[in-house]
């Protein structure tokens, strides 16, 4: 049985860790995907809360960059407080 190639948002999401602040041009550029392919798997992502954007305006145009967000972030409200009781 073959192995399954990891999901568009998957090979993204693990770019962007790497890559932070990038914008979608940049991104679809290194990977050789489409623009549409990664801004679509981008709001993916921003909906599952795995990433975050800022709006950068060097001119008339602006950038939007691609930020992962903080793991402590992506953990359960009842697990970050048993780590806050154990780091006391």
């Amino acid at each position: 049985m073959r192995k399954k190639d990891p999901s568009t948002e998957q090979k993204i999401y693990e770019f962007i860790c790497s890559n932070p602040g990038k914008s979608t041009y940049e991104i679809s550029k290194h990977l050789k995907m489409t623009g549409g392919r990664v801004r679509h798997a981008l709001n993916k992502l921003r909906n599952y809360g795995l990433i975050k954007f800022k709006f950068l305006r060097e001119s008339y145009r602006v950038k939007k960059l691609s930020f992962p967000v903080e793991c402590w972030k992506l953990l359960p409200k009842t697990l970050k407080k048993e780590l806050l009781k154990l780091k006391l």
